[in-house]
């Protein structure tokens, strides 16, 4: 991997490293709320952005999990951070896969191509060469 950085968030870590055709985020050391939430895919975002990445693969290993009903402005978030135009792969490395995927249909109704997952592999291979 080149091109690995560490960036404190306001409760949360994330590791970005450059990988061909990706950017690999690995957001840790924090407890989820949608409050960090926000925060986190406005980061992203914000680094796709800077380095061009057309691409993003996230793994989230997260204490504690957002509440459904929570969802909404983190979907928001992502849509102003126009993420519509990155192809999103996420992995849920705890255990809120239920969740996750509940964030994925409506993040799919407002344009944004993510899929959930729960471990690396699969997410990376859906990323580079799609379903």
């Amino acid at each position: 991997m080149s091109g690995s950085r560490i960036v404190d968030g306001p409760g949360f870590r994330i590791r970005f490293d450059s990988e061909p055709g990706y950017l690999r985020a690995h957001v840790f050391d924090g407890t989820d709320s949608q409050q960090v939430s926000i925060a986190i895919w406005r980061m992203l975002a914000d680094e796709c952005r800077a380095v061009g990445a057309s691409r993003l693969l996230v793994l989230e290993e997260l204490l504690a999990t957002v509440d459904t009903a929570e969802i909404q402005p983190i979907i928001d978030a992502m849509v102003q951070g126009e993420l519509a135009a990155v192809r999103i792969a996420f992995v849920e490395l705890l255990d809120d896969i239920e969740g996750s995927e509940y964030g994925e249909i409506l993040c799919r109704e407002r344009g944004i191509s993510i899929r959930t997952f729960s471990s690396e592999d699969p997410a990376r291979y859906w990323l580079v060469y799609g379903d």
